[in-house]
């Protein structure tokens, strides 16, 4: 009886146009940041997608990151270019080699993050860029604390010479002492920042997550109190709108919610921390350094860059959970949709089987696929019913239909024609 009246009450509802929903709450703005252009083309900024960065386990594992990536098919990179290469320095020599592979073409990157070690002295440093070094629009990282402005100034200095960009880890409650070296040196060189050494245990990312945040208000702080001063009322008010430093969110074994080698836990690792803060519009640079595997842990970024809504590169489907209302097999139909539209790049796609609250879940695609009544099926274009009460045996045609209409549809290559 039960399950006659829900059928009924859906026939019902699929009798009449189903609402829209055009009033739901947006998603937080994206943090100002400054845009600005490393090596290889890879823009950052606030009116770029967050670039991704993956790590290599040192200078000696150069070579393996390579091989992978020379070994992976290329249209499994094409929308998925590896941007960033994190590599850890412990000598100032080491930086020599890197500037020398890059010079032989043995990067695989587009630009280089170089991590240096706190004991190198600057100077030994300035020697080793200036008789091998970087191509302009890499990146110097290194640690600093509230102490350390003078050391901070004097790898400035060597960044700004050799046309460098500069990271620069630290902890929140430590950027107010640095916050005059800051601005100053924000006039004249790139500069990104990061959380150093989070001191979260394993299995408890609060700690890694909150400092990130910490970190985003004190930079953002730290950029005001000085700004409009000397200048006349009129220009004050443009001068308070500069915008704010640019940050990079590191996923370390620090930060690890469940630190398993599975890629489902590695995964859900990186959606705790950065997919959360993505979400909030914190992040200009992503990397996922729980992976040693350097084409996992690229895919991973890319999973949780997607996930968050702020770097679409496959097509997303979007599928409420069975429920009594569901008025078809909600697995087999999204299979089967996903394998008709699953080469549809940067395409939302929502399969809802519930005329009652899935119209509302799936507010945010570009198409949806509802059950309005039994063998009925009600299509969207984004929060309106465009088609509604279309027999399920033509819903599938009708959808591609629909998708070419409004410019979305790219025929399949060979490489995406299901196997």
């Amino acid at each position: 009886m039960r399950s006659t009246a829900l059928a009924a009450k859906a026939s019902a509802l699929g009798a009449t146009e189903p609402p829209s929903f055009s009033n739901l709450e947006e998603a937080p703005s994206r943090r100002d940041t400054a845009e600005f252009e490393l090596a290889g083309g890879v823009k950052i900024g606030a009116g770029q997608v967050p670039a991704v960065i993956v790590r290599a386990a040192s200078l000696t594992a150069l070579g393996k990151v390579r091989a992978a990536f020379a070994a992976e098919p290329a249209h499994r990179l094409a929308d998925t270019p590896l941007e960033g290469l994190l590599i850890p320095i412990e000598r100032a020599s080491e930086v020599s080699e890197v500037a020398n592979a890059s010079a032989r073409g043995e990067v695989p990157s587009r630009f280089v993050v170089l991590e240096l070690a706190p004991d190198i002295p600057t100077a030994v440093l300035a020697e080793a860029l200036l008789a091998a070094p970087l191509p302009r629009g890499n990146v110097l990282l290194r640690e600093f604390t509230a102490d350390e402005g003078e050391a901070l100034n004097a790898l400035a200095q060597i960044a700004r010479q050799h046309g460098l960009a500069l990271a620069v880890a630290l902890r929140p409650e430590n950027v107010a002492p640095l916050a005059d070296t800051f601005r100053e040196l924000s006039e004249t060189l790139p500069l990104i920042f990061t959380l150093a050494d989070p001191h979260a245990k394993a299995g408890d990312s609060g700690p890694a997550l909150t400092a990130y945040r910490q970190l985003a208000k004190a930079l953002d702080r730290a950029d005001s109190p000085k700004r409009g001063e000397g200048l006349r009322p009129e220009d004050r008010l443009l001068s308070q709108k500069k915008p704010s430093e640019r940050l990079w969110i590191r996923n370390t074994e620090q930060s690890a919610v469940a630190p398993k080698p599975d890629f489902l836990s590695r995964l859900l690792d990186a959606a705790t921390l950065s997919g959360a803060l993505l979400c909030d519009g914190i992040g200009d640079m992503v990397s996922i350094e729980t992976e040693p595997d350097p084409i996992r842990a690229l895919k991973l970024t890319y999973n949780v860059l997607q996930g968050a809504g702020a770097r679409t590169t496959k097509t997303e489907f979007v599928a409420c959970p069975s429920c009594g209302r569901t008025l078809f097999d909600l697995q087999t139909t999204t299979q089967r949709i996903r394998a008709k539209t699953g080469h549809l790049k940067g395409v939302k796609i929502a399969i809802m089987g519930c005329i009652v609250n899935g119209p509302g879940e799936m507010a945010d695609a570009d198409f949806g696929y509802v059950g309005g009544a039994p063998g009925k099926i009600n299509l969207y274009v984004g929060k309106q019913c465009i088609r509604y009460n279309i027999p399920q045996a033509e819903a599938d045609d009708r959808l591609i239909d629909l998708i070419k209409e409004h410019g979305k549809w790219t025929e399949p290559s060979a490489a995406e024609l299901p196997q």
